[in-house]
């Protein structure tokens, strides 16, 4: 995942909104969202099939999710795959068994690259960062946050142009009525195929792309494209979760309603 944008509010009719959004090479194979894992039956989420795990799971029985973001390490050196003993993807599912803030709990971080985890639910969302050195928490504040490779990053050019507009759409829902996309989450669906459909973000590998661009698109030669896959919407109060996926963000008629109760 590349970008997570969260409007939690624990006094809202649904204090969680997210909108996640994964960046991948795209010959990276992968699975919608399902219950991939007969270890954990309760959860859902994507499934990344090289290393079996996934980068946003939601356990919809105890309203609450788990989303992990690549990090960026303490000196500044990228953390390739391959050469750290566990993947970053099983951390969702594990974050899922531990009790709320303490997702990590008997975890040993020095096993995993430089991540982000987003643990949440209605009553509260926090991030943990770990760059390779430190491992840092985070309280996500009330109102609309965007959190990007490093972390909650007000600088970064993503979250300085696009949490006032996501803020100020920020949907409130009563999840009991609302069904579709529309009716759960308001304007953010439209924002995301604005997003998809304008200059791609680029990973700063050349001049053309823009480094505020929530999508992702760059060109990496031989074959090899790294670009947003895939969208997830979700939305959570105290006992329900509403969740929507999309692999193909620039069309807006292509989310797909996920039913939480019975993938």
């Amino acid at each position: 995942m590349c970008t997570v944008i969260v409007g939690f509010d624990p006094d809202a009719d649904t204090p969680l909104v997210i909108a996640a959004i994964r960046d991948e090479m795209r010959d990276r194979p992968w699975d919608g969202p399902g219950r991939h894992w007969p270890e954990r039956p309760g959860l859902i989420g994507g499934r990344d099939r090289l290393a079996g795990g996934t980068w946003l799971a939601v356990d919809p029985h105890r309203p609450r999710t788990a989303a992990l973001l690549n990090g960026w390490p303490w000196d500044g050196k990228m953390p390739w795959e391959g050469t750290y003993p566990a993947s970053r993807g099983e951390l969702p599912l594990r974050a899922l068994t531990h009790p709320p803030r303490d997702p990590l709990q008997g975890e040993d971080p020095t096993l995993y690259a430089p991540f982000h985890l987003l643990d949440a639910d209605a009553h509260h969302a926090d991030l943990y960062s770990w760059d390779g050195r430190c491992l840092d928490t985070r309280r996500i504040p009330a109102g609309v946050s965007v959190v990007v490779n490093t972390g909650l990053d007000p600088a970064d050019p993503r979250a300085a142009r696009h949490t006032p507009e996501f803020a100020r759409t920020r949907p409130d829902p009563h999840l009991a009525a609302a069904r579709t996309p529309k009716e759960v989450w308001g304007e953010w669906p439209r924002l995301i195929t604005e997003a998809a459909n304008a200059a791609p973000r680029s990973a700063g590998l050349d001049d053309a792309g823009d480094p505020s661009g929530l999508i992702a698109h760059a060109d990496l030669g031989g074959g090899k494209v790294w670009a947003t896959g895939s969208v997830t919407l979700l939305a959570v109060d105290r006992d329900t979760v509403r969740y929507a996926f999309t692999a193909d963000p620039a069309d807006p008629d292509a989310w797909t309603m996920v039913d939480a109760g019975a993938v």
